[in-house]
């Protein structure tokens, strides 16, 4: 017996750019939670520098923003 598959009105690439969104969904958390811990030992260092935290800050802040939109999040 021959199994029915549906097919939807869209392009192969369209299932590409899901997978694609999810693999930089997660790539983004590993990113995220690295330059958390960048910050962090910044922070707690003797070599502290206010400026290149600042920087990994608005880094950070532009990642967690993309990851957002990546997700849907508004």
């Amino acid at each position: 017996m021959e199994e029915h598959i549906e097919q939807i009105e869209a392009a192969d690439w369209v299932d590409m750019d899901l997978l694609t969104k999810d693999l930089a969904g997660s790539l983004l958390d590993e990113e995220i939670q690295a330059e958390q811990q960048r910050i962090e030992a910044l922070v707690n260092s003797t070599d502290s520098n206010a400026d290149a935290i600042d920087k990994l800050r608005k880094r950070l802040a532009a990642m967690e923003n993309v990851r957002r939109r990546v997700r849907g999040a508004k």
